[in-house]
């Protein structure tokens, strides 16, 4: 009788753990029209509809991509528009951190931004870019981030906009309809309406309401292709990215480092990553060997 009671308890954690994971996944890709990578351990696969993304993975949108679908358990959306990188549910820990993951680090992109109706909006940052966060989303958003600056449509709803610097100013609220842009040394402004130049740039596709698909993939398993190795160049953007993520890719990838061809991207560009230079050259920081100390000299000897 303890025996089966022991066996009970046991199938009860295990279904714990399996409903706790299920939970925290996944993140699935449900609509795709165009090509897109994802860059999981040490390789390169294929998106298809259907593919379910881990936190830590990252998702790259071809050039000539029109729409990603992104669609989490919590019933959040996010559409990504061509040449967008992005790295899902990323973990950045550390003074001023969200202690819940956000949903998504956008290094650079479109991105919309759907909030279910029925959701509310939490003070943990939804949606990271290099230089802002995204948080307490409600509604429709749709976003552009570049080197060159970020540029944020309200498109419906409302949303806080938080400079991710130490000492940042107040974050922005911003209301359905109004435009926030900051481009170059331009100066942050927040308008009623968004610039000519941004309406005409924002992907055709997220023009379009899409219903959620998915309940269409709730008993299906998708597995990605793999199409190849992992190579410094698909992650060389990231590689040099902010310091938090940095030092996480150094110990992620760090076998990597191994084999010429990634080895020798890693050197040529290592003022980008510094990171990985005590990976690279560890002989460079093993401790010094104390100086030899000179023998002492033999006294002299007498011939009486």
């Amino acid at each position: 009788m303890k025996c089966l009671l022991r066996f009970l308890a046991g199938l009860c954690g295990l279904a714990g753990a399996l409903a706790v994971h299920a939970a925290q996944m996944p993140v699935l890709a449900s609509i795709l029209d165009g090509e897109a990578v994802l860059l999981r351990e040490s390789g390169r696969f294929a998106v298809a509809e259907g593919v379910r993304f881990d936190g830590g993975d990252i998702v790259e949108t071809g050039a000539q991509a029109r729409l990603l679908r992104l669609e989490f358990a919590d019933g959040t959306i996010i559409d990504l528009g061509p040449a967008t990188r992005a790295l899902v549910a990323p973990r950045l820990a550390g003074k001023g951190a969200a202690a819940q993951a956000p949903h998504l680090h956008v290094l650079q992109g479109w991105f919309k931004l759907i909030t279910p109706a029925s959701g509310k909006g939490t003070s943990a940052a939804t949606v990271l870019t290099p230089a802002y966060a995204l948080s307490e989303a409600a509604g429709q958003q749709v976003v552009s981030s570049e080197p060159a600056g970020l540029q944020l449509f309200c498109e419906a709803g409302a949303a806080t906009l938080q400079e991710r610097i130490t000492k940042a100013p107040a974050p922005i609220r911003l209301k359905a309809g109004e435009y926030f842009s900051r481009l170059g040394s331009d100066k942050a402004a927040v308008k009623p309406r968004p610039a000519p130049a941004f309406i005409q740039a924002v992907p055709r596709s997220f023009l379009d309401p899409l219903p959620s698909r998915a309940a269409l993939f709730k008993e299906r398993e998708v597995l990605p292709k793999r199409t190849g190795d992992l190579a410094y160049e698909d992650v060389a953007a990231w590689l040099s990215a902010e310091p938090a993520l940095r030092s996480q890719f150094a110990a992620r990838w760090r076998a990597l480092a191994r084999r010429p061809d990634f080895r020798a991207g890693l050197v040529t560009h290592m003022r980008s990553h510094p990171e990985w230079d005590r990976i690279v050259f560890p002989e460079k920081y093993l401790p010094k060997r104390p100086p030899a100390v000179p023998a002492a000299p033999r006294p002299a000897t007498s011939t009486y």
